[in-house]
């Protein structure tokens, strides 16, 4: 009986980097995730930026594009999990990975680290093309980087858990919309007001109530994820 949780312990970790494997190979294979993601969000930007280039770049510009790049951003964490869901659905994945002799919990870190490695590719297109056409720089200062980890694991921490509860049902797309954006309102506002006191050149005691919104955004969607995954894809 003593074994039993050393012997546990390396067969989630085991699990865990092979379906990670196959989740990567899949895409690599068909880059739809990547396709639909990547041009929802040059497009989103680029859209933005036409309609914005007559107004001064001043001090008001640089906070109304950046709050539009992180609705961007939220949007394609929408867009992502909504092509994995309908993906996984038409392969009859979900019903398959419900039969594997793996902790639930194992299946939700694996959809949440596969989503999060297709949006961190997807925000690069999006903080590139805005530091080209907005000046919205996301290298302004060190820790900016840790405030856009904190915040897309707090879109995508709910999203996984959500995306697994409306994928069978009718209309899911737009539901999974309708459900996520209004839980996510707080994460935005932090990313928003992190980014915004680091770029004013407050460091971190300016930024830090709004790193700890993000930080027990994601740490309680992470943990809610992680006790109902199993109970949602039931």
């Amino acid at each position: 009986m003593a074994d039993t949780p050393a012997t546990a312990t390396p067969s989630s970790v085991r699990a865990l980097a092979l379906l990670l494997a196959r989740e990567f190979r899949t895409e690599f294979r068909t880059r739809s995730l990547l396709a639909s993601q990547g041009l929802f969000a040059a497009t989103s930007v680029i859209a933005l930026a036409l309609g914005s280039r007559a107004l001064p770049h001043n001090e008001t510009f640089q906070r109304f594009a950046l709050s539009a790049i992180w609705v961007c951003v939220l949007f394609a964490a929408v867009v992502g999990l909504n092509r994995s869901a309908l993906a996984e659905r038409e392969r009859g994945l979900n019903t398959s990975f419900r039969l594997l002799p793996v902790d639930p919990a194992v299946l939700y870190t694996v959809r949440l680290c596969s989503a999060l490695a297709f949006l961190i590719v997807t925000e690069v297109i999006i903080f590139a093309l805005g530091a080209l056409l907005l000046d919205v720089n996301a290298l302004a200062d060190p820790l900016i980087p840790a405030i856009i980890l904190l915040a897309d694991i707090g879109f995508l921490a709910p999203g996984v858990l959500l995306a697994t509860a409306t994928s069978e049902v009718r209309g899911g797309e737009a539901l999974l919309a309708v459900a996520l954006i209004p839980l996510t309102i707080p994460v935005l506002a932090g990313a928003i007001g992190a980014w915004d006191a680091l770029g004013a050149g407050l460091g971190f005691a300016g930024a830090q109530p709004y790193v700890l919104l993000l930080g027990c955004c994601a740490a309680m969607f992470l943990a809610l994820g992680l006790l109902l995954y199993g109970k949602l894809s039931e």
